[in-house]
């Protein structure tokens, strides 16, 4: 009887090892990020938009280009139609096998994201980024 429990738990440890192995497996260092759109939290309004002129879905949202590196613990915003630039820091505040959630601060803000994929309805899927930071909702796409 000690043998089966010795052997059921042993495979048990190896099983959740396992399992862990491909925890957080998508991490913000991973990609060069591309905005797909910023909505205001309140009344979830798009503001900016980087596909409005084609798509015309957000007749009134603000045409805008941005991307984001994040790079040991730095995170950098680049806002080329403004020439631009907006730095801060990240940090890992949790991980589970399909995304890995973050604490952000940029230029004195505090946020919080996580890097998961994303599923269409097509099967497709692409990670995805998507930031809650000072009552915006920024959404970005792996470039």
């Amino acid at each position: 009887m000690k043998k089966i429990i010795s052997i059921l738990l042993l495979t048990t440890m190896l099983m959740l090892t396992l399992l862990a192995c491909g925890a957080g497996k998508l991490k913000i260092e991973d990609y060069e990020w591309k905005m797909r759109a910023i909505l205001h939290a309140e009344d979830n309004q798009v503001v900016y938009d980087a596909a409005a002129e084609e798509s015309n879905t957000h007749p009134e949202a603000k045409i805008i280009e941005m991307m984001l590196v994040a790079k040991d613990g730095k995170i950098t915003i680049t806002d080329v139609t403004n020439n631009t630039t907006y730095e801060g820091t990240y940090t890992v505040s949790g991980r589970n096998t399909q995304r890995t959630y973050y604490h952000i601060t940029i230029d004195g803000k505090s946020g919080y994201a996580d890097v998961s994929m994303t599923t269409y309805a097509d099967g497709t899927e692409e990670p995805t980024l998507p930031i809650t930071l000072d009552g915006y909702s920024m959404y970005f796409y792996a470039n």
